[in-house]
């Protein structure tokens, strides 16, 4: 069957269904229903985009055939699995994935146990709000133990534009981890970035306008070179008496706060970061072995 031509469900109208919604819509794919538990959620995503059938019964499919997608939280992709596996359908004819990047597709077994078709699609992307967020170009893991359900989601990635690659289900959490480095982490680090700021006095200079040309040129140069090659500061240079300090610094919040929490961030990331000078090559044994020796030093007191 035409890929453009199946059948989707959504159930779930949080965050992830207002941005997979309009990429399916757009490439074809007829979607024809929305459920969800909060009959007001489903009304509200199936009036944005125009979907006729909107529901709180999992029971309203309308359709014999097609792609289910789980857009619920990875708390209840289990609960609603084993509510889906009690309905009277064909399961064998349907698909049923869903899009967490953290659980496989083993909490579909239940599924899969009535003969219906399992898989995961996860797009490495943030979505922070219902605000739709464009998927184009992003990469998407695929995760099923089917060679025929890979290939339909592989075309449904691609015909939505997405990067379509297989993961298996052992490396899931590993890949989930990734992200959480990249994007959750990056916005931690950004926080206190932004705490660190503010603790300056400055209250004339907007904090995102000053971050956003070093934080770019970074991505850019890790883009170009590695992510090894784009370390650049203190730690990259052996420069022990700025990160003292910096550590001073730190230590002298953290005292008049009760609050060590910006102290201990930065300890945790420079002693990373010897890793990735090591990496680079950069950074002399004996300057490395010094820097080390502080940051465990002033760890080891928190």
């Amino acid at each position: 069957m035409n890929n453009k031509k199946r059948n989707v469900i959504i159930i779930g109208a949080g965050k992830i269904a207002h941005s997979i919604v309009p990429a399916l819509q757009k490439s074809g794919f007829n979607i024809t229903s929305v459920i969800s538990r909060k009959p007001d959620s489903a009304k509200m995503l199936a009036d944005k985009f125009g979907i006729k059938y909107f529901s709180d019964n999992l029971q309203d499919f309308h359709a014999q055939t097609g792609i289910v997608f789980l857009c619920v939280p990875d708390t209840e992709i289990k609960i609603t699995a084993k509510r889906l596996s009690k309905l009277n359908i064909n399961f064998s004819k349907f698909i049923f994935v869903h899009l967490s990047g953290a659980l496989d597709i083993s909490f579909l077994d239940s599924l899969k146990k009535k003969n219906g078709l399992t898989a995961s699609l996860h797009i490495m992307q943030t979505f922070p709000s219902k605000k739709c967020v464009p998927v184009k170009g992003c990469y998407a893991a695929v995760e099923t133990n089917s060679s025929a359900v890979e290939k339909v989601l592989f075309d449904l990635a691609k015909s939505i534009l997405l990067k379509p690659f297989a993961l298996k289900s052992s490396a899931k959490a590993l890949y989930h981890i990734a992200g959480v480095f990249a994007s959750n982490f990056l916005v931690g680090n950004l926080f206190d970035a932004e705490t660190a700021f503010k603790k300056t006095g400055n209250n004339d200079t907007d904090f995102i306008e000053l971050i956003y040309p070093i934080v770019f040129s970074t991505l850019a140069n890790i883009k170009k070179a590695g992510t090894a090659n784009a370390l650049s500061g203190p730690v990259e240079r052996g420069d022990i008496d700025t990160i003292k300090k910096h550590l001073a610094v730190l230590k002298n919040i953290a005292s008049k706060t009760k609050n060590n929490s910006l102290l201990l961030n930065y300890i945790t990331q420079s002693l990373n970061l010897l890793a990735v000078a090591d990496k680079k090559h950069v950074t002399k044994n004996k300057e490395a072995k010094k820097i080390k020796e502080l940051l465990q030093k002033e760890l080891n007191k928190l």
